[in-house]
């Protein structure tokens, strides 16, 4: 192994070790590549947590054909990489985010202008709609870098964003002014919107033990009678889903979309981690059998003006279905605001859901 080759295997984790302590991706929804060669480059594995992952584990994939050489297979999003590496001899380094206002803004599916930034120029495109790891969203990628050969940092609709750069940081660098660029774009579009007032309900938060569950610093047990109220959500929650944690989520968006009712699949991520849809069931507390009903076959349901419950195996996995579920109300409430947001199809989100749960949900990770 050469030296160059040694220093590319160490940016690509410290690179994928950044993407999530800058919060542009949730667990290892995202991933990243760096050349190696005119028609090499090495990228981060599928389904493999960025905390533990080895540099013997990266995946070496060649540019011309595809092909991949390795222990653990290539991210699902190979393909969009290669494209990126044979449309942009100059790039060196590429990453794949779900950063939150870029997936946000991505959902409209048109490109970002009016604007001037130093590190993007005046536009930001925006791909086509490909359902993760298919050769519909590589095209579609390829499509817009082909057209757009100055640009440097792409939507990709309802699938987060693809950012390119001659090195680490500059892809970096890319990747936090298309969040400043878009955040804007969603702020503008927003504007006059305020969070509702806040409602305070004694949710709580609740971890699994054995046959019960500790809330409020209490164990309970999940089959129990005649348990508090609020408890007895939790209870429904743990006899419905094979969960170790569940945690309430009450920001803003989340509170706002509650009022309204469901959460409709906006973002791929939102479908393959908390479900195709997040159902919403009203009463404070609601009805246990109505509950149970809601999060069957989901991480999360909405509580009518109560923000919502997230559930996961682990507390980091129920940090990240709620963290989806506030990017994915802050969508929902966008795409009240601005013409031709579409959720994404239903047969698309329930495959995508289906592929998680028997797939990278075993690992606990993503693609």
């Amino acid at each position: 192994m050469t030296a160059a080759e040694v220093r590319a295997r160490e940016q690509v984790l410290l690179a994928a070790a950044r993407l999530a302590e800058e919060g542009l991706i949730e667990r290892t929804w995202g991933n990243v590549s760096v050349r190696v060669s005119e028609d090499r480059f090495l990228i981060t594995p599928s389904g493999l947590s960025y905390e533990t992952m080895r540099e013997d584990q990266l995946a070496m994939v060649n540019i011309t054909d595809g092909s991949w050489e390795g222990s653990v297979k290539p991210s699902s999003e190979k393909g969009v990489h290669t494209e990126a590496y044979r449309l942009r001899p100059e790039a060196g380094f590429v990453i794949h985010t779900h950063q939150y206002f870029a997936s946000v803004a991505g959902i409209e599916g048109r490109a970002l202008t009016g604007f001037s930034h130093p590190a993007l120029g005046k536009r930001v495109p925006c791909a086509a709609y490909g359902l993760p790891g298919t050769r519909t969203l590589m095209r579609a990628a390829a499509v817009e870098m082909a057209a757009w050969p100055d640009c440097r940092a792409f939507l990709l609709r309802s699938h987060g964003a693809l950012c390119l750069g001659t090195d680490m940081e500059d892809a970096f660098a890319a990747a936090r002014a298309l969040e400043e660029v878009s955040g804007e774009r969603v702020r503008n579009q927003m504007e006059g919107w305020r969070p509702p007032d806040s409602v305070c309900f004694p949710w709580g938060d609740s971890r699994r033990e054995g046959d019960g569950f500790w809330w409020r610093e209490r164990l309970y047990p999940i089959e129990g009678e005649d348990l508090p109220p609020y408890a007895a959500v939790h209870a429904a929650l743990y006899r419905a889903g094979d969960f170790q944690y569940i945690l309430h989520a009450g920001g803003g968006a989340v509170q706002a979309v509650s009022e309204e009712g469901a959460l409709r699949p906006w973002l791929d991520d939102l479908a393959q981690i908390a479900g195709p849809g997040v159902r919403c069931v009203q009463g404070m507390p609601p009805d246990i059998r109505r509950i149970e009903r809601a999060v069957r076959g989901r991480n999360a349901v909405l509580l009518r003006g109560g923000g919502a419950l997230c559930a996961g195996q682990s507390r980091d996995e129920a940090e990240a279905v709620g963290a989806l579920v506030e990017k994915g109300c802050m969508a929902q409430l966008y795409a009240g605001r601005v013409p031709g947001c579409r959720p994404l199809r239903a047969a698309d989100a329930g495959l995508q859901r289906l592929v998680y749960q028997r797939s990278y949900r075993k690992k606990g990770e993503t693609c």
